[in-house]
């Protein structure tokens, strides 16, 4: 290619990259003003003195199991991740994945606007070891679908607990998205077939972690009677976190609006809700320390 066929390639490209910018900026704008809406309108409800003030009274063993499982379940997620990685032949050390995972943890949380913590991690990856870039993309998406599935599937068992009425047809919806993703699978991404179970039980691992963590934080601030619906609500923020920044506010308005359904403390429950985004910003603030020294990624894969 001549010089001027580069120059014309490369400005063809260029606005190309610039409206990818533009629009990745504008959906983020869009997730942190739609968090932060939510989470105003829930404040005119609730003040934030008194949902802070509930942590005073925190029972700090509670509290740190809560704290502790949630890291256990980043831990697992490391692990899922890293099985994606080996499938598509990329043998990172658990280690330097661990490293790279709180690394893309603190990219999500705290710059929002940024890169993002999935494409810095395939970035890092690709520029240390020149992986491809599509097999990774691919690896870190499935992972991603895998738990994405996890989360359904919980929550549909959930269901068939606090309507047990229904139980035919919420058991007919479990098996036949469950087999639609194994057809999916086979379908789209055939590498990662064999991997359909193990990649779900790390996936039912994490979220059922997640959801722990979140039970004895809210325990940790009062007592209830039933946690199910506590627990499915907190699933189902989960779900739509994908158009929040974090899941903030989305999750806090849904448990202010269920209060009256489920009949619960609607104080305690965002309380609790806001605390578990105070224990994720505080382990995604780990990877700063990634950030701040040079990453010694190791790898087994021959280069």
């Amino acid at each position: 290619m001549n010089p001027n066929e580069n120059a014309r390639s490369t400005s063809a490209k260029s606005p190309n990259l610039k409206s990818i910018k533009l629009s990745k900026t504008l959906t983020t704008l869009l997730k942190v003003g739609l968090s932060f809406g939510l989470l105003y309108l829930v404040l005119r409800k609730i003040p934030l003195s008194e949902l802070l003030g509930l942590w005073t009274t925190l029972n700090t063993p509670y509290f740190l199991i809560g704290a502790f499982l949630f890291l256990a379940s980043q831990v697992l997620s490391a692990k899922r991740l890293e099985s994606f990685f080996k499938r598509s032949g990329f043998d990172l050390s658990f280690k330097s994945n661990l490293e790279l995972y709180f690394l893309g943890m603190f990219y999500n949380f705290f710059i929002p606007g940024g890169i993002g913590g999935d494409a810095y991690k395939i970035y890092l990856l690709n520029k240390t070891f020149s992986w491809n870039v599509k097999k990774l993309s691919f690896s870190v998406l499935n992972d991603r679908i895998s738990g994405l599935v996890a989360l359904l599937t919980i929550g549909i068992l959930l269901c068939l607990v606090l309507f047990p009425a229904y139980w035919p047809v919420i058991l007919t919806a479990l098996i036949v998205g469950l087999l639609l993703y194994f057809y999916f699978l086979k379908r789209f991404f055939p590498v990662f077939q064999n991997l359909y179970f193990k990649g779900l039980l790390y996936s039912l691992g994490i979220q059922s972690l997640q959801v722990a963590s979140f039970l004895f934080l809210l325990v940790s601030l009062g007592p209830s009677s039933s946690y199910i619906p506590y627990a499915l609500l907190f699933l189902i923020s989960s779900i739509l976190s994908l158009i929040s920044f974090a899941g903030i506010g989305i999750r806090e308005m849904l448990f202010l609006k269920a209060s009256s359904i489920f009949q619960f403390d609607p104080s305690i429950s965002v309380s609790a809700s806001l605390l578990f985004t105070a224990v994720t910003a505080f382990f995604a603030l780990v990877g700063i320390f990634f950030q701040l020294r040079s990453l010694n990624l190791k790898s087994n894969t021959p280069l």
